[in-house]
């Protein structure tokens, strides 16, 4: 095995240069291909400055160029920032500023919404250098890539991994996986989320194609879906996708990550798919991707666990007093061993506070990961949930403080507090001043309230409704009682007079509504939210897919937070003028909906 994260791609290439590397709607790359291009441009990015120990942050959407910016940057020695370009513009630029980040790879299209300062090196503009590829030393522990998660401090914090903890985890799936099970790997996770570092590099370290997707719930209509054989998906996507009976019809392993799996899933999985083997893996952002992986079987009763830890991970179950604690017996999970990260970028006192020294090898750190697990008799890992109020949602790590500090910073709010609630995340509102007279018949406040969060936190971090209360729930000792957080209310209309849909488009999206939501067309009220009838974001994804059909017209996730009723979408669908769009999102969402209304705007000609 190579000593870094894509060195072994460099030997594939070598191998099998004709053969295809990146399955992609916009285009397919063969192993040479791609080998070429990304070294070409690391030779461009060496010119500007990149090389070890530099962050070069990547804005690209899912094209074939994001992998050859990928490549690239760290044949240069430096680390990835990944950064999606449908992330709020103002998270990408605290995640450039706070990184440190001074080089930015994008392209045409998505360079408009890229951060402002950092030296931006536009990919597709023509690259020429001869072959043979400075060689550039990257030092066993050099930094590889750089995630953000959520952070408990309302900010969000970067998470260094290494190439060792990254070359360990590619060595897992060598183990794991034969070659021909990697022969089409679908990467639909965001670049945000680790889960792509093993989407794209399992496969290219193997000789297999990557097939990228906008989203897992988009595989139906990709191109290359019966390319694929490896599938890695969130228990809820999974449900979604067997539901719409859309799953790639060759996949031969499924791996289920971020979310609790039930033995009842897994049997479905493999009665409705042809795959033959059924995963379980756990692991934090802070672990390198996986931490352990079980081979779930078929036709056993038993729920299924976390697995064994991997090899080369250490795994302790322990209490407060961090005493080990003997199997059956739930205490916090700490893990250590090569794939734990170097810690948070420009965070040494969270660091210090989650990667303690291990009391049981010296000279070694662990990670304190939250987890509640119990060890099984056998030495597997039976996860039992969290400790903190940290929740995990269709696979997206999201700390509920982070959620809270920005509802707490709107200027209509006076305290607030979050919870996961039926599979969704609500957001709990105490109002302040005026705004607590009106609340109660006032369905734009709320509007207000989670368009100005859509323009500061990603899709999956923004609350499906919000729930105003007189106070925040008190447990005895002062503090917030999140189990007594009411249920939010049951799916209804706008409150006023029922307005039927009316026009064409009303019509059209009022079907395609009631087939999502099971609901009758006509009895959908035009001015209801699509959250507010029942809808959740794994089908707010759909929703953008069946528009983006039916109108011949490309639908984003972030549109319809700026455009969150029948009656309201309609006139964006109708109205062909770009100045009268961004007229009516500024209207309808306020001042706090810059990034709303940029995405109105450019929802014609994106992505």
């Amino acid at each position: 095995m190579s000593d870094t994260l894509h060195a072994a791609f460099v030997e594939q290439a070598v191998k099998n240069p004709d053969a295809p590397a990146v399955y992609s709607d916009a285009g397919v790359l063969t192993y040479d291909e791609l080998n070429e291009r990304s070294r070409a441009l690391a030779e461009r990015l060496v010119a500007d400055g990149a090389g070890p120990g530099v962050p070069v942050g990547i804005c690209v959407e899912r094209t074939p160029d994001l992998v050859v910016g990928i490549l690239a940057i760290l044949r240069t020695g430096a680390c990835y920032l990944p950064l999606d370009p449908n992330y709020p513009s103002e998270r990408l630029a605290f995640m450039v500023r706070d990184s440190g980040t001074r080089m930015l790879l994008t392209t045409p299209a998505s360079r408009a919404g890229c951060p402002a300062g950092p030296t931006v090196v536009v990919l597709g503009e023509t690259v020429t250098t001869e072959p043979g590829e400075r060689p550039v030393p990257v030092v066993p522990d050099d930094t590889a890539y750089i995630i953000y998660t959520s952070g408990s401090t309302g900010r969000p914090k970067g998470v260094a991994l290494h190439h060792p903890g990254c070359v360990a985890m590619l060595a897992e799936m060598d183990r794991l996986f034969e070659g021909r099970d990697l022969s089409g790997v679908s990467a639909a996770s965001s670049v945000c989320f680790d889960m792509s570092v093993m989407e794209i590099f399992a496969a290219l370290c193997r000789g297999g194609a990557v097939v990228l997707v906008e989203s897992a719930v988009h595989l139906p209509d990709s191109r290359y879906a019966d390319r694929i054989t490896h599938l890695n998906v969130v228990p809820s996507v999974m449900n979604s996708l067997l539901d719409a009976g859309s799953l790639p019809p060759n996949v031969r392993t499924v791996v289920f990550g971020g979310e609790p799996l039930r033995r009842k899933l897994v049997d479905r999985a493999y009665r409705e798919t042809g795959a033959d083997r059924v995963y379980n893996a756990y692991g934090p952002t802070e672990g390198t991707v996986f931490c352990s992986v079980e081979l779930v079987p078929e036709d056993e009763s038993d729920e299924p666990t976390i697995g064994p830890p991997s090899p080369g991970v250490r795994a302790y179950v322990l209490d407060e007093n961090l005493r080990q604690l003997p199997a059956g017996v739930s205490g916090e999970l700490y893990i250590g061993g090569v794939g734990l990260a170097h810690g948070y970028v420009n965070r040494p006192r969270t660091t210090a506070e989650r990667f303690v020294p291990d009391p049981f090898l010296d000279g070694e750190r662990m990670y304190r990961t939250g987890d509640v697990v119990a060890f099984t008799e056998d030495g597997a890992l039976r996860f039992g949930g969290r400790a903190d109020h940290q929740v995990k949602l269709r696979g997206f790590r999201i700390e509920l403080e982070e959620v809270e500090a920005r509802l707490t910073g709107c200027p209509e709010v006076r305290e607030a507090a979050a919870a996961v609630r039926g599979g969704r995340l609500i957001g709990y509102v105490v109002p302040e001043g005026d705004a607590r007279e009106r609340v109660w018949s006032d369905a734009a406040l709320q509007s207000a309230i989670t368009g100005r969060l859509s323009t500061q936190l990603p899709d999956h971090m923004v609350p499906a409704t919000v729930v105003f209360l007189a106070a925040l729930p008190l447990a005895p000792g002062g503090k917030l009682d999140r189990s007594a957080l009411p249920e939010p209310p049951a799916p209804a209309s706008s409150g006023g007079p029922m307005a039927a849909p009316s026009t064409a488009t009303e019509i059209a999206l009022a079907e395609i509504w009631g087939e999502l939501l099971d609901l009758e067309p006509a009895g959908i009220d035009v001015h209801a939210a699509f959250y507010d009838l029942g809808g959740d974001s794994l089908l707010l994804i759909r929703l953008a897919r069946l528009m983006t059909r039916r109108f011949d017209r490309r639908v984003r996730v972030p549109d319809l937070f700026s455009f969150r009723d029948i009656s309201s979408l309609a006139g964006w669908l109708d109205d062909d003028s770009g100045a009268a769009r961004e007229a009516v999102t500024s209207a309808r969402l306020r001042a706090g909906t810059r990034r709303a209304a940029l995405r109105g705007r450019a929802a014609p000609s994106g992505r």
